[in-house]
């Protein structure tokens, strides 16, 4: 495992441990063939935001009560526009496999737009990644909210507004990650990770 023992106790000792940075990710413009094939967009970005965070072992460390572990598997937990465009949550297991991921990203998202109650499960573990994808807003920067502000190690990604031009697509993408175990040159790894897998699925959307 990384060790990053001494820039956990640095930035223990911060009340706002959290590195907050927004980008634009560029890429060959999947949203066509994704489309064509019936897949969601964000579906796809979601799916390349699990084997991106995978790929990247920084992306990988989480703290839980004061221990640093590794993620081995990953759960993608999502806001959806539920009943009266009040916010929701989707909760499914990333999968390799994406016909897999979908089947269950279709079923669960039907779930959370038509639940009664706020679908929160409790976090036994920080094996998560927390997304948030905003259609119609093209941002600059975002806060992402955080329980307590010691506990920030799971990682907050946020999809903003596609624009298209000349077979390319990019988008807003903001990453909220501890700076003790994520700095900015491993966000930077991240999302030029992103753009080569989703650049990946242009020619095959539902691989």
């Amino acid at each position: 495992m990384i060790d990053r023992s001494r820039q956990i106790a640095l930035f223990d000792r911060y009340d706002q441990p959290a590195v907050n940075i927004a980008a634009v990710a560029d890429c060959p413009d999947f949203v066509p063939a994704a489309k064509d094939a019936g897949v969601p967009p964000f579906a796809r970005v979601l799916h390349s935001i699990g084997r991106a965070s995978l790929d990247i072992p920084q992306f990988r460390l989480r703290l839980m009560e004061g221990r640093l572990n590794e993620v081995k598997n990953l759960t993608l937990s999502y806001t959806v526009l539920g009943r009266d465009q009040n916010l929701n949550f989707s909760t499914i297991p990333y999968q390799p496999d994406f016909q897999a991921f979908l089947k269950d990203y279709l079923a669960d998202r039907e779930l959370a737009r038509n639940a009664l109650e706020m679908r929160i499960e409790p976090l036994t573990s920080r094996d998560y990644i927390f997304g948030t994808c905003m259609p119609w807003l093209r941002f600059t920067s975002i806060q992402h909210p955080m329980a307590r502000f010691g506990d920030c190690s799971i990682p907050n990604i946020a999809v903003g507004k596609f624009r298209h031009a000349d077979g390319r697509v990019d988008f807003p993408i903001a990453i909220q990650a501890h700076h003790g175990l994520v700095d900015g040159l491993h966000i930077a790894q991240f999302i030029a990770r992103l753009e080569q897998v989703l650049a990946d699925a242009v020619n095959d959307p539902t691989r």
